[in-house]
Protein backbone atom coordinates (compact mmCIF):
# COMPACT_ATOMS: atom_id res chain seq x y z
CA UNK A 1 0.00 0.00 0.00
CA UNK A 2 1.34 3.47 -0.86
CA UNK A 3 0.48 6.54 1.18
CA UNK A 4 -0.62 9.28 -1.20
CA UNK A 5 0.89 12.06 0.89
CA UNK A 6 4.41 10.88 0.15
CA UNK A 7 3.74 11.30 -3.56
CA UNK A 8 3.86 15.05 -2.96
CA UNK A 9 7.28 16.54 -2.42
CA UNK A 10 7.82 18.17 0.94
CA UNK A 11 8.33 21.93 1.07
CA UNK A 12 11.87 23.01 2.01
CA UNK A 13 12.10 25.77 4.64
CA UNK A 14 15.34 27.43 5.71
CA UNK A 15 16.16 26.06 9.15
CA UNK A 16 16.82 28.57 11.95
CA UNK A 17 19.19 27.62 14.76
CA UNK A 18 17.94 24.38 16.29
CA UNK A 19 15.96 25.14 19.45
CA UNK A 20 15.72 28.89 18.73
CA UNK A 21 12.46 30.84 18.97
CA UNK A 22 12.20 30.93 15.17
CA UNK A 23 12.71 27.15 14.98
CA UNK A 24 10.05 26.58 17.63
CA UNK A 25 7.55 28.78 15.80
CA UNK A 26 8.03 26.90 12.54
CA UNK A 27 7.07 23.68 14.36
CA UNK A 28 4.13 25.49 16.00
CA UNK A 29 2.25 27.10 13.09
CA UNK A 30 2.50 26.93 9.31
CA UNK A 31 2.33 29.88 6.90
CA UNK A 32 -1.48 29.80 7.08
CA UNK A 33 -1.53 29.89 10.88
CA UNK A 34 -2.51 26.23 11.19
CA UNK A 35 -1.16 24.02 13.97
CA UNK A 36 1.82 22.01 12.77
CA UNK A 37 3.81 19.25 14.44
CA UNK A 38 7.46 18.29 14.59
CA UNK A 39 8.39 14.63 14.26
CA UNK A 40 9.23 14.58 17.97
CA UNK A 41 5.60 15.58 18.67
CA UNK A 42 4.33 12.39 17.01
CA UNK A 43 4.73 10.12 20.09
CA UNK A 44 2.63 12.46 22.25
CA UNK A 45 0.11 12.89 19.42
CA UNK A 46 -0.36 9.11 19.30
CA UNK A 47 -0.38 8.69 23.08
CA UNK A 48 2.96 6.87 23.11
CA UNK A 49 5.24 9.36 24.88
CA UNK A 50 6.41 8.49 28.40
CA UNK A 51 7.13 12.18 29.02
CA UNK A 52 4.37 14.24 27.36
CA UNK A 53 0.61 13.66 27.38
CA UNK A 54 -1.82 14.67 24.64
CA UNK A 55 -3.09 17.36 27.00
CA UNK A 56 0.46 18.74 27.31
CA UNK A 57 0.79 18.68 23.52
CA UNK A 58 -2.52 20.51 23.08
CA UNK A 59 -1.43 23.12 25.62
CA UNK A 60 1.96 23.60 23.93
CA UNK A 61 0.24 24.09 20.56
CA UNK A 62 -2.23 26.64 21.93
CA UNK A 63 0.23 28.94 23.72
CA UNK A 64 3.18 30.80 22.25
CA UNK A 65 6.30 28.61 22.22
CA UNK A 66 8.97 29.57 24.73
CA UNK A 67 12.67 28.76 24.56
CA UNK A 68 13.85 26.54 27.40
CA UNK A 69 17.28 26.03 28.89
CA UNK A 70 19.06 23.09 27.28
CA UNK A 71 18.68 20.01 29.47
CA UNK A 72 21.72 17.77 30.09
CA UNK A 73 20.14 14.83 28.21
CA UNK A 74 19.61 17.01 25.11
CA UNK A 75 23.08 18.49 25.45
CA UNK A 76 24.56 14.99 25.48
CA UNK A 77 22.67 14.10 22.32
CA UNK A 78 23.71 17.28 20.52
CA UNK A 79 27.38 16.77 21.42
CA UNK A 80 27.45 13.14 20.27
CA UNK A 81 25.24 13.53 17.18
CA UNK A 82 28.06 14.45 14.71
CA UNK A 83 30.06 11.37 15.71
CA UNK A 84 27.03 9.10 15.37
CA UNK A 85 26.20 10.53 11.93
CA UNK A 86 29.81 9.94 10.87
CA UNK A 87 29.49 6.31 11.96
CA UNK A 88 26.16 6.03 10.12
CA UNK A 89 27.82 7.30 6.92
CA UNK A 90 30.53 4.66 7.35
CA UNK A 91 28.01 1.86 7.87
CA UNK A 92 25.77 2.98 5.00
CA UNK A 93 28.67 3.64 2.66
CA UNK A 94 27.38 7.06 1.66
CA UNK A 95 27.94 10.64 2.89
CA UNK A 96 25.39 11.84 5.45
CA UNK A 97 24.84 15.55 6.12
CA UNK A 98 22.64 17.49 8.53
CA UNK A 99 20.29 19.54 6.33
CA UNK A 100 19.99 23.24 7.01
CA UNK A 101 16.37 23.06 5.91
CA UNK A 102 13.18 21.78 7.52
CA UNK A 103 10.77 19.63 5.54
CA UNK A 104 7.08 20.48 5.64
CA UNK A 105 4.22 18.38 4.36
CA UNK A 106 0.64 18.60 5.60
CA UNK A 107 0.57 19.18 9.35
CA UNK A 108 4.20 18.14 9.87
CA UNK A 109 7.35 20.27 9.84
CA UNK A 110 10.33 18.03 10.57
CA UNK A 111 14.02 18.58 11.17
CA UNK A 112 16.33 15.72 10.20
CA UNK A 113 19.56 14.75 11.91
CA UNK A 114 21.01 13.43 8.67
CA UNK A 115 20.12 12.72 5.03
CA UNK A 116 22.10 11.51 2.04
CA UNK A 117 20.83 14.32 -0.23
CA UNK A 118 19.38 17.55 1.15
CA UNK A 119 17.32 18.38 -1.95
CA UNK A 120 16.07 14.89 -2.77
CA UNK A 121 16.81 12.50 0.10
CA UNK A 122 16.72 8.79 -0.59
CA UNK A 123 17.37 7.86 3.06
CA UNK A 124 17.39 9.59 6.43
CA UNK A 125 19.24 9.00 9.69
CA UNK A 126 18.03 9.72 13.22
CA UNK A 127 20.76 9.79 15.89
CA UNK A 128 19.85 8.71 19.41
CA UNK A 129 21.72 8.42 22.70
CA UNK A 130 19.92 6.59 25.47
CA UNK A 131 20.54 5.60 29.08
CA UNK A 132 17.12 3.95 29.13
CA UNK A 133 17.02 1.55 26.17
CA UNK A 134 19.21 -1.28 24.89
CA UNK A 135 18.95 -1.51 21.10
CA UNK A 136 20.35 -4.37 19.03
CA UNK A 137 17.65 -4.75 16.37
CA UNK A 138 14.58 -2.98 15.01
CA UNK A 139 12.48 -4.97 17.49
CA UNK A 140 14.16 -3.02 20.31
CA UNK A 141 13.12 0.40 19.01
CA UNK A 142 10.69 1.90 21.56
CA UNK A 143 7.30 3.09 20.32
CA UNK A 144 8.15 6.72 20.99
CA UNK A 145 11.07 6.49 18.53
CA UNK A 146 9.01 4.55 16.02
CA UNK A 147 6.30 7.22 15.85
CA UNK A 148 8.97 9.87 15.38
CA UNK A 149 10.52 7.83 12.56
CA UNK A 150 7.14 7.16 10.94
CA UNK A 151 6.46 10.90 10.96
CA UNK A 152 9.76 11.41 9.15
CA UNK A 153 8.91 8.64 6.68
CA UNK A 154 5.50 10.24 6.14
CA UNK A 155 7.03 13.58 5.18
CA UNK A 156 10.06 12.40 3.18
CA UNK A 157 8.79 9.06 1.91
CA UNK A 158 12.23 7.47 2.38
CA UNK A 159 13.71 4.79 4.67
CA UNK A 160 14.71 6.02 8.14
CA UNK A 161 17.71 4.49 9.93
CA UNK A 162 18.36 4.88 13.66
CA UNK A 163 21.99 5.13 14.76
CA UNK A 164 21.91 4.51 18.51
CA UNK A 165 24.37 4.80 21.37
CA UNK A 166 22.40 2.78 23.92
CA UNK A 167 22.51 2.29 27.67
CA UNK A 168 25.16 -0.41 27.28
CA UNK A 169 27.39 2.04 25.36
CA UNK A 170 26.82 -0.02 22.23
CA UNK A 171 26.51 1.69 18.84
CA UNK A 172 23.94 0.01 16.62
CA UNK A 173 22.27 1.08 13.40
CA UNK A 174 18.87 -0.35 12.50
CA UNK A 175 16.33 0.52 9.82
CA UNK A 176 12.84 1.37 11.00
CA UNK A 177 10.37 -0.98 9.29
CA UNK A 178 7.85 0.98 7.25
CA UNK A 179 4.32 0.67 8.60
CA UNK A 180 1.79 2.17 6.18
CA UNK A 181 -1.16 1.71 8.52
CA UNK A 182 0.68 3.55 11.30
CA UNK A 183 1.58 6.37 8.90
CA UNK A 184 -2.03 6.62 7.74
CA UNK A 185 -3.17 6.80 11.38
CA UNK A 186 -0.57 9.49 12.03
CA UNK A 187 -1.79 11.63 9.12
CA UNK A 188 -5.41 11.26 10.24
CA UNK A 189 -4.69 12.04 13.88
CA UNK A 190 -2.56 15.07 12.94
CA UNK A 191 -5.51 16.47 10.97
CA UNK A 192 -8.05 15.74 13.72
CA UNK A 193 -5.90 16.96 16.60
CA UNK A 194 -4.55 19.93 14.62
CA UNK A 195 -8.07 21.08 13.73
CA UNK A 196 -9.00 20.76 17.40
CA UNK A 197 -6.06 22.99 18.34
CA UNK A 198 -6.92 25.51 15.62
CA UNK A 199 -10.51 25.73 16.86
CA UNK A 200 -9.55 25.84 20.54
CA UNK A 201 -11.90 22.95 21.34
CA UNK A 202 -10.06 20.18 23.21
CA UNK A 203 -11.78 16.83 23.61
CA UNK A 204 -12.95 15.70 27.05
CA UNK A 205 -10.08 13.21 27.20
CA UNK A 206 -7.59 16.08 27.02
CA UNK A 207 -9.55 18.36 29.37
CA UNK A 208 -9.48 15.61 31.99
CA UNK A 209 -5.65 15.68 31.90
CA UNK A 210 -5.11 19.46 32.14
CA UNK A 211 -3.52 20.94 35.22
CA UNK A 212 -5.00 23.98 36.95
CA UNK A 213 -2.16 26.16 35.61
CA UNK A 214 -2.82 24.99 32.04
CA UNK A 215 -6.55 25.65 32.35
CA UNK A 216 -5.89 29.13 33.75
CA UNK A 217 -3.89 29.98 30.62
CA UNK A 218 -6.21 28.33 28.11
CA UNK A 219 -9.56 29.66 29.32
CA UNK A 220 -10.18 33.38 30.00
CA UNK A 221 -11.66 33.92 33.46
CA UNK A 222 -15.32 34.98 33.60
CA UNK A 223 -17.34 35.98 36.69
CA UNK A 224 -20.32 33.99 35.38
CA UNK A 225 -20.91 31.07 37.83
CA UNK A 226 -21.22 27.47 36.70
CA UNK A 227 -23.10 24.61 38.33
CA UNK A 228 -20.59 21.98 39.46
CA UNK A 229 -21.26 18.26 39.00
CA UNK A 230 -22.08 16.18 42.08
CA UNK A 231 -18.58 14.70 42.09
CA UNK A 232 -17.24 18.15 43.00
CA UNK A 233 -18.42 17.52 46.57
CA UNK A 234 -15.87 14.80 47.11
CA UNK A 235 -13.09 16.65 45.29
CA UNK A 236 -13.64 19.79 47.39
CA UNK A 237 -13.56 17.65 50.54
CA UNK A 238 -10.25 16.16 49.38
CA UNK A 239 -8.85 19.64 48.72
CA UNK A 240 -9.90 20.90 52.16
CA UNK A 241 -8.37 17.82 53.80
CA UNK A 242 -5.10 18.19 51.84
CA UNK A 243 -4.78 21.84 52.78
CA UNK A 244 -5.52 21.07 56.43
CA UNK A 245 -2.91 18.29 56.39
CA UNK A 246 -0.37 20.68 54.89
CA UNK A 247 -1.04 23.28 57.61
CA UNK A 248 -0.77 20.57 60.26
CA UNK A 249 2.52 19.35 58.78
CA UNK A 250 3.90 22.90 58.76
CA UNK A 251 2.90 23.33 62.41
CA UNK A 252 4.51 20.03 63.43
CA UNK A 253 7.66 20.92 61.48
CA UNK A 254 7.94 24.26 63.27
CA UNK A 255 7.42 22.62 66.68
CA UNK A 256 10.08 19.99 65.95
CA UNK A 257 12.51 22.63 64.66
CA UNK A 258 12.03 24.71 67.82
CA UNK A 259 12.56 21.65 70.04
CA UNK A 260 15.83 20.71 68.28
CA UNK A 261 17.01 24.33 68.49
CA UNK A 262 16.44 24.30 72.26
CA UNK A 263 18.63 21.18 72.48
CA UNK A 264 21.41 22.65 70.33
CA UNK A 265 21.40 26.22 71.70
CA UNK A 266 24.74 27.63 70.48
CA UNK A 267 26.11 24.35 69.06
CA UNK A 268 26.24 23.84 65.30
CA UNK A 269 26.26 20.01 65.32
CA UNK A 270 24.11 17.51 67.22
CA UNK A 271 25.18 13.88 67.73
CA UNK A 272 23.24 10.69 68.34
CA UNK A 273 25.25 7.59 69.31
CA UNK A 274 28.37 9.55 68.40
CA UNK A 275 27.19 10.13 64.83
CA UNK A 276 26.19 13.47 63.31
CA UNK A 277 22.38 13.67 63.33
CA UNK A 278 21.71 17.35 62.70
CA UNK A 279 23.54 20.58 61.90
CA UNK A 280 22.50 24.19 62.50
CA UNK A 281 25.08 26.46 60.90
CA UNK A 282 24.98 30.14 60.09
CA UNK A 283 24.73 31.01 56.42
CA UNK A 284 25.30 34.33 54.71
CA UNK A 285 22.16 36.42 54.39
CA UNK A 286 20.51 36.71 51.00
CA UNK A 287 20.85 39.93 49.06
CA UNK A 288 17.42 41.42 48.41
CA UNK A 289 16.18 44.61 46.83
CA UNK A 290 14.05 47.02 48.84
CA UNK A 291 11.55 47.62 46.04
CA UNK A 292 9.36 49.95 48.10
CA UNK A 293 12.23 52.28 48.97
CA UNK A 294 13.55 52.21 45.40
CA UNK A 295 10.12 53.17 44.05
CA UNK A 296 9.88 56.05 46.52
CA UNK A 297 13.41 57.43 46.07
CA UNK A 298 14.16 56.51 42.43
CA UNK A 299 10.78 56.11 40.67
CA UNK A 300 12.22 56.50 37.15
CA UNK A 301 14.87 53.87 37.79
CA UNK A 302 12.27 51.58 39.33
CA UNK A 303 9.98 51.84 36.29
CA UNK A 304 12.89 51.26 33.95
CA UNK A 305 13.83 47.89 35.47
CA UNK A 306 10.51 46.71 36.92
CA UNK A 307 8.89 43.64 35.39
CA UNK A 308 5.39 42.42 36.00
CA UNK A 309 4.54 38.75 36.16
CA UNK A 310 1.70 37.11 34.30
CA UNK A 311 -1.74 37.42 35.93
CA UNK A 312 -2.73 34.28 37.82
CA UNK A 313 -5.90 32.84 39.30
CA UNK A 314 -6.25 31.87 42.96
CA UNK A 315 -8.44 28.89 43.89
CA UNK A 316 -10.27 29.43 47.19
CA UNK A 317 -12.74 26.99 48.70
CA UNK A 318 -15.84 28.49 50.36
Amino acid sequence: MTITHTARRAEHIAKPRHGSQEWLRLRWRDADGRCTFGASDAPALMGASPYTSRADLYFDKRVEPVMEEEKPVFRRGNVLEPALLEEAAHLLGTPIATPQVMYRLGRFTVSMDGVDDVERPTLAVEAKTSSRYAVQSADDLPMEWRWQGWAQQAVLGVPVHFIVLDRDLRITMVELPRHDEAIASLWAEAETFGAMVDAGTPADAEINQFSADQIARLWPATPEPVALPEEARGVLADLRAARAARRDAETREAEARDAIARMLLGHEVGLLDGERAVTWRTQAGRVTLDARRLREEQPELFERFATRGEPYRVLRVA
